[in-house]
């Protein structure tokens, strides 16, 4: 993270970008990852990893908690908000 912010507001972003581009289908897998990320707030510094392998979705929270999500419909919207054709972060594309 570029600066401090609440989970909340992490979390927030990043499921009212992708549940569009989820169809209506796999909803419940946005409040699966919801859960994996413990109640603190985020510090300048902190770092989440996600890794998409097929249809699985690996996931490192920024206090080192791991979990995963299993569904293709959230990996496609999850690679599609980062690498589709309008991306959250273009550079990051790059």
């Amino acid at each position: 993270m570029n600066r401090g912010l609440s989970i909340e507001k992490y979390t927030a972003a990043i499921v009212e970008a992708i549940e569009p581009r989820m169809n209506g289908e796999d909803l419940e897998k946005l409040e699966e990852f919801k859960k994996l990320n413990p109640p603190v707030d985020l510090v300048e510094g902190a770092e989440m990893e996600m890794t998409v392998r097929g249809n699985i979705m690996l996931y490192k929270n920024a206090l080192g908690g791991v979990g995963q999500i299993d569904s293709v419909v959230f990996c496609k919207a999850l690679c599609d908000l980062y690498y589709g054709d309008d991306p959250a972060s273009p550079g990051h594309k790059e």
